[in-house]
Order: C-alpha cells, then structure tokens, then sequence
C-alpha cells in the first residue's frame, strides 16, 4: 500500500500533462505521443531531431543545456559535432517564430540553451 501511495503522489506531483504526453510551454503544445506540436496559428511541421529537441528541453524548461548534452539526448550514436545543435536549434527557432512562439529557444551565451521563461 506504501508503494501505491508513493507511486500516485509522484504522479500526481508531475502533473496533469505528465500522463497524458502533453507538454505545455508558453505557447507552444507538444503531444508526444502523437509527435505533434501546436501553436494558437496552428501545427509545426518539426524534423525528429528538431522534436527531439523541443520535447527534451520542454521536460524541463527552466534548466539551461549544454551543446553537448543536448548531442547526446538527441543525436544518440552520431558523430556529429556540437556545432551541429546550434544548427538544429536555429531552425527550430525559425519555425517557432513563423509559428507565434518568439525567442524559443533562447541561447545562454557560453552555456548553451533553454526554452524562454518569458512566454
């Protein structure tokens, strides 16, 4: 009974859109389990890589992420370079922008990046 207990209170402490694979920042709606991402002007059509993105940093939006550690989240396995990020995030942050949600993701000069806390 102790571990059901702990079990509901963990879910109930992550929230409503936790179970449901909905994520909701600012603007933007990501539906996980249908890869979907919604804003008030309508849905973005995001490469994997650029979804991948969204939804890791949307898990936790406050928490800044560095160029690497969005590499290994997103790109598992790739040789890629960390350069590489920066290129997904800037065309990720284009369609945002096209789509109603301006400065997402916003740089941390010399960190890396996160989703804006301003929306």
């Amino acid at each position: 009974m102790e571990v059901v207990a702990r079990v509901k209170a963990v879910l109930r402490r992550a929230g409503p859109g936790a179970s449901s694979g909905v994520l909701r920042i600012g603007p933007v709606e990501i539906d996980t389990n249908a890869h979907l991402v919604r804003t008030a002007q309508g849905a973005v059509a995001l490469t994997l890589t650029e979804f991948r993105l969204l939804t890791h940093m949307a898990r936790t939006p406050t928490r800044v992420f560095s160029r690497s550690e969005l590499l290994d989240a997103c790109l598992p396995g790739s040789d890629a370079l960390d350069r590489t990020v920066g290129s997904h995030v800037s065309k990720l942050r284009r369609k945002l922008e096209q789509a109603g949600a301006p400065d997402m993701p916003e740089g941390v000069r010399g960190v890396g990046y996160r989703l804006s806390s301003r929306t």
